[in-house]
């Protein structure tokens, strides 16, 4: 693991880099970027993680981390974020404690105002680097991430850090502590979901995001084993298509398992879902 991977988010924001000023990370080699508008998760795994233990003081020892690996598209990356005032107000509805948050410092509320972090003129000399930069994007997702998984097991405290990779203005490491881990993995996925939809301007789905929150917090509380689309539906007060998109994206943030059944009589759309197994994870958002 490089030193570059290991200096957590707020010593990035005195400078990306060592490197002499006017100089940046070069372009990543081609075909190896996320499309613009896009976030790949290259990898959701679930691990002791112990090269993370130094990165932050409030890590608890032996509690199960979280790492997703991501490489952010050119449309979201930036400093400041690329989020819109409405965009703003939407994520703080269904973050509303976000400002709260302890991460060293104010850069996380003057990135939700749309102020860039404050940066010595040395980093500020290194051309326009950090306007292509996804760091201060990724770093919400870690946030947003905390928020949901706060929210969803009822935590009084959660811990997370933001890494960046050598040499590449997209590509993030991403560490959460998580004492349920496939509720740690799907906070995750979540996270990534809804800030790159209200970077995007696609605040539309922000009803689905909140649902797919919901709907975690009550099969954690519950610890039901299995349900269909008609038991969700109950328990979200929507319709039965509503609840199976929502059920179908919970497949999709690794949470639960589909598993089509011929004699399921209790559901029309013959789909039981189940929890899912942890294994590891990618995909494209």
């Amino acid at each position: 693991m490089s030193d570059e991977l290991l200096r957590p988010f707020r010593d990035k924001l005195r400078g990306r880099s060592h490197a002499s000023p006017g100089s940046e990370p070069p372009p990543a080699p081609p075909g190896d970027e996320a499309p613009p508008d896009s976030i790949h998760i290259r990898e959701v795994r679930v691990g002791p993680f112990p090269e993370a233990s130094p990165l932050h003081s409030g890590f608890v020892p032996g509690l199960p981390r979280v790492r997703m690996t991501i490489d952010l598209g050119a449309d979201l990356r930036g400093t400041p974020i690329p989020l819109s005032r409405e965009g703003r107000e939407a994520l703080l509805g269904l973050c509303p404690r976000l400002v709260d948050h302890d991460c060293g410092g104010d850069g996380l509320l003057h990135l939700l105002e749309g102020r860039a972090p404050a940066v010595p003129q040395t980093a500020a000399a290194a051309g326009d680097a950090e306007t292509r930069d996804g760091l201060a994007v990724a770093h919400l997702i870690e946030h947003v991430a905390i928020e949901i998984l706060v929210g969803v097991l009822g935590l009084r405290r959660c811990s997370g850090v933001t890494c960046a990779h050598k040499e590449r203005l997209d590509r993030f490491d991403i560490f959460l502590e998580s004492p349920e881990p496939l509720a740690g993995r799907a906070a995750a996925i979540l996270a990534a979901a809804v800030v790159r939809d209200l970077c995007l301007r696609r605040a539309v789905r922000m009803t689905l995001h909140r649902r797919c929150r919901d709907l975690l917090a009550l099969l954690a509380a519950s610890r039901t084993a299995s349900l269909v689309a008609e038991d969700a539906a109950g328990s979200l007060a929507c319709g039965s298509d509503e609840a199976l998109q929502v059920l179908e994206e919970l497949v999709r943030l690794g949470y639960l398992a589909a598993v089509p059944s011929l004699l399921l009589f209790s559901s029309a759309t013959g789909v039981l879902f189940r929890r899912a197994e942890l294994t590891a994870t990618s995909r494209d958002l």
